[in-house]
């Protein structure tokens, strides 16, 4: 699911996100983004991806259920859409002070918050 900003943050990613409750996470090919646990254990997990395009900032997340079954497997058991994604991205908006228009599926059409 995928989130954009009504409003710009004042700080960069790297802060906006440690400031909702995230760390910084780099992939084996070195990808930037940010993770949250659900719960105490390392998996299921928040996963989210900031992308930063002129004054807009659209956030991607997905739920990891589960890590790499293989050392050279990309696919992973996750969850792309539903309330638990919604609730979240509900909650960093609420963090950060700042509105989002949450983008669901595949048309890019924005549900107002």
């Amino acid at each position: 699911m995928k989130a954009v900003f009504k409003e710009s943050p004042t700080d960069p990613s790297h802060i906006f996100m440690r400031a909702a409750g995230y760390a910084k996470y780099a992939n084996r090919e070195g990808d930037e983004s940010y993770v949250r646990r659900v719960t105490g254990q390392e998996f299921p997990r928040f996963h989210t991806y900031v992308q930063e395009s002129g004054d807009r900032i659209m956030i991607s997340m997905h739920i990891d259920q589960k890590g790499h079954s293989y050392d050279s497997a990309h696919a992973h058991s996750g969850e792309y859409f539903g309330t638990l994604i919604e609730q979240e991205l509900a909650r960093i908006s609420g963090a950060l002070g700042l509105r989002m228009a949450i983008v669901v599926g595949k048309d890019g059409k924005p549900v107002a918050r």
